[in-house]
């Protein structure tokens, strides 16, 4: 495991403890739970100076004196909060990760799993050769800027979509691009498409979600 593997799993777990198993102790659960919050920061690369790191505690000791209190609408709303960050911290650890294009490959074929070739081709602007080299493991060393931007809109998409699902919103005309589709902005230049379309997907995926 990748050592930012590492740090999202960290974060992920923090996420899960962020509301008591039925039936668990207060405060067996609350110690799982600070062990948990002490063992992500000082993984952290800036420890308790990240930011988040910095929430998280605050965040903590509100659920710390609320399971003191016994108020469990405190404990409700501050676990609330903590997972939300715990969320945060483990989505920009994976955007982190998918700046390597060759991990950002592999989580484009992960996420696109049981798509064509020749969708994935497109999608990636390379040749069937290429994606096929790269699915066997080789070098990501061609449109490496457009791979991460693809990985980087999937991570928003995944969610709420299937896979050919994911495929047709690239080729899909949308009023906010002028008519024009994401995969054509793509094809265009990937650098100044990319905070146009990340804008659209997290839309997509408000709209979705809400």
């Amino acid at each position: 495991m990748t050592p930012v593997a590492v740090l999202r799993h960290k974060a992920e777990h923090v996420e899960e403890l962020a509301a008591p198993a039925p039936g668990e102790r207060r405060w067996d659960w609350y110690q799982k739970l600070e062990d948990a919050v002490l063992d992500l920061s000082n993984a952290l690369p800036q420890g308790t100076e990240d930011y988040d790191a910095r929430k998280l505690f605050e965040f903590l000791v509100g659920v710390r004196r609320a399971v003191a209190a016994e108020a469990s609408a405190d404990i409700e709303l501050g676990t609330m909060m903590m997972g939300d960050v715990a969320s945060r911290i483990a989505r920009r650890l994976e955007h982190d990760a998918l700046d390597d294009p060759r991990v950002a490959a592999d989580f484009v074929f992960a996420t696109l799993r049981g798509v064509g070739v020749g969708d994935l081709s497109r999608l990636l602007g390379v040749s069937t050769k290429t994606v096929n080299a790269w699915k066997a493991g080789g070098p990501v060393a061609r449109r490496a800027d457009r791979v991460v931007v693809l990985a980087q809109l999937l991570t928003h998409l995944r969610a709420s979509m299937t896979p050919v699902g994911l495929v047709m919103w690239f080729d899909a005309p949308r009023h906010q691009l002028d008519g024009r589709t994401p995969l054509e902005l793509l094809d265009e230049s990937e650098a100044s498409a990319r905070e146009r379309l990340l804008a659209l997907a997290r839309g997509a995926r408000g709209q979705l979600a809400g």
